[in-house]
């Protein structure tokens, strides 16, 4: 009986090791030949992921039948006629759409491991690539050499060279709020400045041509000012590194295409008030929005002026230090005009697809800010609140008013008198 139990729990054993084995082996496979096709670059930013492949060899490469993929369950098969000219290079778009070159999955901005096998299911190449932020990506410096890095540069469908492009970590400005006649000073944080040969700030004003001002560094910091202007209107901007090689780097990446804006402008602040919100939706105030009912979170603005205001471009938040959290849709103006004397009900759900008056965040049962910000960043009204009740909004005891108290009967778009 002791054997019999002993060689039974020796089974078990033995099962569970070779499971996991195996079970690694496959999660995680070695490469097992090498044909000279590498993955060279790969970008995983604001939704348009790509893979590029190298052929490193002096000939052109059939790989029809190759599979890519971030998921062994979930292998892409690249389609017929599909050939990569020697020393060149091929680009597949992850977009989840699975036709052509375009990969039947996304890549994670976060990080994630890539793997390509050839048409009879060797595993030729794999790369683990770390986070990525906007406008980075990872790749091999050289083409096809066995060096990854990650360049703040992307280089799709042409060579990486020998230099990666400067890293730019981040990009601050303050105030974070400019008004007329107030200078902006930009910082940007570089990861390393080795190499660096020049950090340039580029603003305008209205669409105009663009001013540059030469940045000066402190450590890994650097740091230009746009002057004050006397001007309403908007201010584009964007910074550039050029290295001693010649690379550049921006941000936003895509500038001058896409820049980081402010609005300067001198309107005075219309009658708004946050006069009701929920927190804590279980059952009582649904919404339809989405074709379900779903019970999500609320904020409830009044207008307690004489005129009606259209709240398109004004920004709500749960954090009062992002005053440009999320932005009210610029769509449909009828659904976006507060009457006066009137109430607006936007949802806080986290899902801005569903229209003009949903948010792309929600609110914390345990306790947060509520705040409304006009559409140059200024404080309109805001309310920081405590944990809160389920099936009970909190809001002001008469509209617009400045006494607060908690609704058991809660009137989401009505009054609260």
């Amino acid at each position: 009986m002791f054997t019999r139990i002993s060689l039974s729990l020796l089974s078990v054993i033995i099962f569970f090791v070779c499971f996991s084995s195996c079970k690694s082996d496959e999660s995680d496979p070695e490469v097992t030949t090498d044909e000279g096709i590498y993955i060279n670059e790969l970008y995983a930013s604001e939704g348009d992921d790509w893979i590029e492949l190298f052929n490193t060899g002096d000939q052109a490469k059939d790989l029809s039948g190759y599979k890519i993929y971030d998921d062994p369950a979930n292998r892409y098969v690249l389609p017929p006629n599909t050939f990569i000219d020697p020393k060149s290079y091929l680009i597949i778009v992850c977009d989840d759409s699975g036709t052509g070159l375009f990969a039947n999955f996304k890549l994670s901005s976060l990080g994630e491991t890539v793997y390509l096998e050839n048409a009879a299911g060797k595993l030729i190449d794999k790369v683990a690539f770390p986070a990525l932020e906007d406008g980075q990506s990872y790749g091999r410096y050289p083409d096809g050499s066995g060096t990854l890095k990650i360049s703040g540069t992307s280089t799709r469908g042409e060579t990486n060279g020998e230099t990666i492009g400067t890293i730019i970590n981040s990009i601050s400005r303050a105030p974070l709020v400019p008004a007329l006649n107030e200078s902006v000073k930009v910082n940007v944080e570089i990861l390393s400045t080795t190499n660096v040969s020049s950090v340039k700030l580029f603003y305008r004003v209205n669409g105009g041509g663009y001013s540059q001002v030469a940045m000066t560094a402190a450590s890994t910091v650097y740091s230009g000012t746009i002057p004050a202007l006397n001007a309403t209107g908007i201010i584009d901007y964007y910074v550039e590194v050029a290295n001693s090689s010649g690379v550049i780097s921006r941000i936003p990446h895509d500038a001058p295409e896409d820049t980081y804006t402010y609005f300067l402008n001198d309107d005075p602040l219309p009658a708004l008030r946050i006069n009701e919100f929920m927190a804590n939706n279980v059952s009582c105030c649904p919404d339809t929005d989405g074709g379900t009912q779903e019970f999500d979170d609320w904020i409830e603005i009044y207008n307690g002026g004489a005129t009606a205001v259209n709240i398109a471009d004004f920004y709500l938040s749960d954090d009062l230090s992002n005053p440009f959290n999320s932005r009210i849709k610029n769509t449909n103006a009828a659904k976006t005009t507060i009457p006066p004397g009137g109430f607006l009900l936007i949802w806080a759900d986290n899902n801005r697809d569903q229209g003009e008056l949903h948010l792309d965040f929600g609110l914390s049962t345990d306790g947060e800010d509520v705040a409304l910000f006009y559409k140059d960043g200024r404080k309109i009204d805001s309310y920081s609140f405590g944990a809160q009740t389920a099936n009970r909004s909190f809001g002001l005891k008469t509209n617009g008013g400045s006494v607060w108290q908690a609704f058991t009967a809660p009137t989401p778009g009505r009054s609260n008198e």
